[in-house]
């Protein structure tokens, strides 16, 4: 983990080895913390790590519903502010994934194959109790404590996602629309809406750019991830119209690649959700 300033009393915690980026800003008011990574534990020791108790933090912010970015709500008694549809989705996966039970299922099967990730899952989920935002948006221009910001409604990565916009430092905490260094997931993603989206950050001409995953990133960063999406897009079509199958899609060598050795498995998986969309069956939950 890295504790990187990017404005005056704008930090980030950039985690590339041990998950998702977390935002740290402060105001008059108290702290603002964009993300709580995917467990209390996690959380805590980021805040240790700054002298920081929880009941400074007068504003969380959930950029979008994924576990890794939500888990370590728990926390937090202040406000926690999301799109309606990231709460949603929340909602609806207490009633069924994640579910404690459900978990600890999927944990044991997938010991079998990734014992690491089963080990690393089972320590994230001891004492947890998944908290869902307590206030929900489409769009809002926020000013706490002199401090204003904008929470957009993006979609795209996923049905609720959102970026978090500081207009007079001109930083972007962009959350898992753009994952740096790393291959992207996208099982929940809207492959077109994506596209667009990330072909559009340059738009808030920001100074700095703060990932779902990985580290400051700069514009041409952002270009090649969105190189990668549409090349891959691109080639799943053509896979389509020759009536290839997916896994003779999946096995073609000649796809772009993003980032070598690192999430590299979600290199066939990433063709697998496209094909998956481009032939309808809608996405794929990895």
């Amino acid at each position: 983990m890295e504790l990187v300033q990017v404005g005056e009393g704008v930090h980030a915690f950039l985690r590339p080895d041990e998950g998702a980026n977390v935002g740290l800003v402060r105001t008059a008011e108290g702290l603002i913390v964009v993300d709580t990574t995917s467990c209390a534990a996690d959380m805590q020791g980021l805040l240790d790590a700054v002298g920081v108790s929880t009941d400074r933090v007068c504003q969380v912010i959930n950029t979008h519903s994924h576990s890794d970015h939500t888990w370590g709500n728990q926390l937090f008694r202040c406000s926690i502010l999301s799109h309606r549809l990231c709460r949603e989705t929340m909602a609806i996966n207490l009633q069924g994934p994640w579910k404690l039970d459900t978990i600890r299922e999927s944990i044991a099967l997938r010991s079998q194959t990734d014992p690491d990730w089963a080990r690393e899952m089972q320590k994230e989920t001891i004492g947890l109790q998944i908290t869902l935002p307590t206030d929900t948006l489409d769009r809002r221009a926020l000013k706490i404590g002199g401090v204003r910001l904008e929470v957009i409604h993006v979609g795209a990565h996923s049905p609720g996602s959102c970026v978090v916009w500081l207009p007079e430092p001109r930083i972007l905490f962009a959350g898992d629309l753009v994952f740096e260094g790393r291959y992207p997931f996208i099982g929940d993603a809207d492959i077109p809406a994506l596209i667009g989206a990330i072909r559009r950050l340059p738009d808030f001409d920001a100074q700095t750019i703060v990932p779902g995953h990985g580290r400051l990133c700069s514009i041409e960063q952002i270009s090649a991830l969105g190189a990668y999406l549409e090349g891959t897009w691109a080639r799943t079509i053509d896979h389509l119209a020759a009536g290839h199958s997916t896994d003779e899609a999946a096995a073609d060598p000649g796809y772009p690649h993003y980032a070598e050795k690192a999430a590299e498995r979600l290199h066939e998986a990433n063709i697998r959700v496209m094909f998956s969309q481009l032939a309808g069956d809608g996405a794929c939950p990895l």
